[in-house]
């Protein structure tokens, strides 16, 4: 197999999904071989950190929403040639193509590898995702999808994307729904220490943690608010850190700000952190959130606190709810917001229930959600439309 993935190199989760998964894959005994393409991280942005700045490219003198949309249907050629190299090079019979937007040409793959089975991992959709306000955007959604039918197979992280799927042309059978997962050893707590000497933050303190992207979907400075009422309602304990970086970050400074007189020195802002250091900020969380997010999503950061016992609170969002249940393994919050106050309050009073709900976490995520499963289930997804063709 092969594993085409620039993610791979990148500075936010999808590396954590493209290691862990790439990871798994190697050890399946059900693979005799696997490689990464590229084998070194390629000089674009995805070496590219929150906020530092990249060279400017072919078309930067067009707009940036015009040039992502250019860029996203020229042709890869020189991508294509590379990867067709290196499917008969080492003579891979499957070729897995992580989508974004940089995609080589499906068809030419096709037509130079005949015999190659080429399945697409689908994350979210481009056209979904980037441009909710784009005119047209529909006909640029059918586009997109236009180009996912020559692949021999998909596999999304849920429902919601296989539906989005169909209802643009793409058969049912192609496609599996495959949720993220954990690497149980990267989010093992076992004798590790918490960071909050090194925050500032009492040991009574009851803090509540967040890691992931600051995309303008997650929310963040609308969270920062809520924190702030919780405070001035006499929940002086409460810290809250925020582990990661991105485009809203001015907004999350903003808010934080706007608030300063009873959250100065009580939000704190870790930045983007390697994946090696999350084990110690989990280890400081109380109660970690992943509030807000699109339908679409299935985040992995959900996951990994389920996964490393840490009680959690989640999206109340469609593709959350086909893995979790609501007071089994985690509590949902209203995409309205308008129990999440309420639902902070009632696990920080209630020990028990966090008790309860991290050990029934812990027990779903190590026991179906982890990267090996996961590979298992791509895998098998292959190999069944391989066996009927």
């Amino acid at each position: 197999m092969l594993y085409y993935c620039p993610e791979y190199y990148c500075h936010h989760g999808g590396r954590t999904h493209a290691r862990g998964f790439f990871g798994a894959l190697q050890d399946l005994s059900s693979v005799s071989q696997s490689f990464l393409f590229p084998g070194t991280a390629p000089r674009s942005s995805f070496q590219k950190r929150p906020g530092q700045q990249v060279s400017r490219g072919k078309l930067w003198f067009l707009p940036q929403s015009v040039r992502k949309i250019v860029g996203f249907f020229m042709p890869r050629r020189e991508l294509t040639r590379a990867v067709i190299s290196e499917l008969v090079t080492n003579r891979c019979e499957v070729l897995i193509i992580r989508t974004g937007g940089r995609l080589p040409a499906i068809r030419k793959i096709k037509k130079a590898c005949p015999n190659t089975t080429i399945c697409l991992e689908i994350n979210s959709a481009y056209f979904d995702e980037s441009f909710p306000n784009l005119p047209l955007r529909s006909v640029f959604q059918r586009w997109e999808v236009t180009r996912f039918k020559l692949a021999d197979a998909i596999v999304v992280v849920s429902s919601y994307l296989k539906t989005y799927l169909e209802e643009r042309g793409l058969p049912a059978e192609k496609i599996l729904v495959n949720q993220n997962g954990v690497n149980a050893g990267a989010i093992d707590l076992a004798g590790v220490d918490d960071v909050k000497e090194d925050y500032g933050i009492p040991d009574n303190a009851f803090v509540i943690g967040y890691i992931g992207g600051m995309e303008t979907f997650r929310r963040l400075p609308e969270v920062i608010s809520y924190i702030a009422r919780l405070l001035r309602s006499d929940n002086e304990e409460l810290y809250f850190i925020i582990v990661g970086d991105g485009k809203d970050m001015p907004a999350v400074k903003a808010a934080i700000e706007a608030d300063r007189d009873i959250l100065d020195g009580v939000v704190k802002l870790a930045g983007w952190q390697e994946q090696s250091e999350l084990p110690k900020f989990l280890r400081t969380f109380d109660l970690a959130i992943f509030p807000f997010t699109n339908d679409y999503c299935s985040p992995l950061k959900l996951f990994e606190y389920l996964g490393a016992g840490i009680p959690a609170i989640g999206p109340d969002t469609s593709a959350v709810r086909e893995v979790f249940e609501n007071g089994v393994h985690l509590r949902l919050i209203k995409q309205d917001g308008s129990n999440f106050i309420s639902t902070v309050l009632e696990m920080r009073a209630d020990p028990q229930l966090r008790t309860e709900l991290s050990n029934n976490g812990r027990q779903l995520v190590l026991n179906e959600y982890t990267w090996e499963k996961n590979a298992e289930r791509v895998v098998g997804h292959i190999q069944n439309l391989r066996f009927k063709q």
